[in-house]
């Protein structure tokens, strides 16, 4: 038997929320437009930070976002910022000096150094989607975080014609489910066995829980892509196990037990989201886009020095590769990538972090 209390405050959540949007939504003024675009024009340099990218009036409604992010409900959206008004440098600086009074370091999303990631599902691609990373697709994607991200970021430059839901749940809350009606699944959830997909010649997998109390708070780490063998037909043969049977149970009782509480933020051309990706899983519905556009978001990986969750070790090894590299060396790519490169890795739903430099 799992003995572990119900947890209480206000993580504890389910889609009836969205009664209470005021708690998580800031929505941009004219007076706020005004105060954004003074900001742009001060902008001077390459590296975005609040000393060049003022916002006055704006920076206490950001400092109570931030607090929600970390000690409230879990996750913030910014609304109402007129996309079609600005380039798209202009609007990559916009998103990074708002991100920027959230948190105050940014995490890098691959080998290369990319800090910015396009999700999108490019009409310029040749490389067939069953080949790619699922947030390169239009295919839904199932609940998960971003391995080793502290707050998930997702600037919407372009809605799709029709789906592309956005969905929420708190871990929490599937904690408290789980913990009462299947106190086996969360046993299983919270053992140091599962195999985590990791790179390079230092093996293929480690073995971590999906779930962990650590400093008093509940850390959720669960991307169902990789775990398990590789997904990707591009991979190698590698000694990734199967999971257990009753591994199997819990994921599958996991993902249900997430959509019974799953909270729908719709999301607009032009709003931002900040999500506390320790606390919150996420998952998008399929989509189709129209003639002449694509669903574009923008995704960016933060981190607050100050008001961080304390991360623990045995879910540290992708946390250290995004977030122990110098800034100085990222590479801010407005716009997708030309040519997409099949990933020799899983095909699951984030993009596959490069946990360590080594070339294979």
């Amino acid at each position: 038997m799992f003995d572990q209390p119900i947890i209480q405050g206000p993580l504890v959540w389910d889609g009836s929320l969205k009664n209470s949007s005021e708690l998580f939504t800031m929505v941009i003024s004219k007076e706020d437009h005004s105060e954004i675009d003074c900001a742009l024009q001060t902008f001077k340099s390459n590296e975005v930070c609040p000393s060049n990218f003022p916002l006055p009036k704006l920076q206490k409604r950001l400092q109570r976002a931030k607090e929600e992010i970390h000690s409230g409900v879990g996750f913030f959206v910014i609304r109402g910022i007129e996309q079609s008004k600005y380039s798209a440098e202009d609007s990559v600086v916009i998103y990074l000096g708002i991100a920027r009074y959230i948190g105050d370091r940014l995490g890098f999303q691959d080998r290369d150094g990319n800090v910015l990631c396009h999700v999108t599902d490019s009409r310029a691609w040749t490389v067939p989607k069953e080949l790619r990373h699922g947030i390169h697709s239009n295919s839904s994607l199932p609940f998960h975080n971003d391995m080793g991200c502290d707050i998930l970021c997702l600037q919407v430059r372009q809605s799709a014609l029709s789906g592309g839901g956005t969905y929420l749940v708190s871990g929490a809350t599937i904690f408290n489910d789980l913990v009462q009606s299947k106190p086996d699944v969360i046993q299983t959830l919270f053992e140091r066995k599962w195999p985590v997909q990791i790179s390079g010649q230092k093996g293929n997998y480690i073995l971590a829980p999906l779930m962990k109390f650590h400093d008093g708070k509940l850390m959720t780490n669960v991307d169902p892509g990789r775990l398990g063998p590789h997904q990707s037909p591009a991979a190698k043969t590698s000694d990734v196990p199967s999971l257990t049977e009753p591994q199997k149970l819990a994921l599958g009782a996991l993902m249900e037990c997430a959509k019974r509480h799953e909270l729908s933020v719709p999301l607009n051309t032009g709003d931002i989201l900040f999500v506390n990706n320790w606390a919150i899983m996420h998952r998008r519905d399929s989509y189709d886009d129209d003639a002449d556009s694509s669903r574009h978001l923008v995704r960016l990986w933060l981190r607050d020095s100050q008001m961080a969750w304390a991360v623990p070790e045995d879910m540290k090894m992708a946390w250290k590769a995004a977030y122990e590299r110098r800034e100085e060396d990222g590479i801010y790519a407005i716009h997708p990538m030309p040519e997409y490169k099949a990933p020799r890795y899983t095909a699951g739903s984030a993009a596959f972090m490069i946990e360590d430099s080594d070339v294979e």
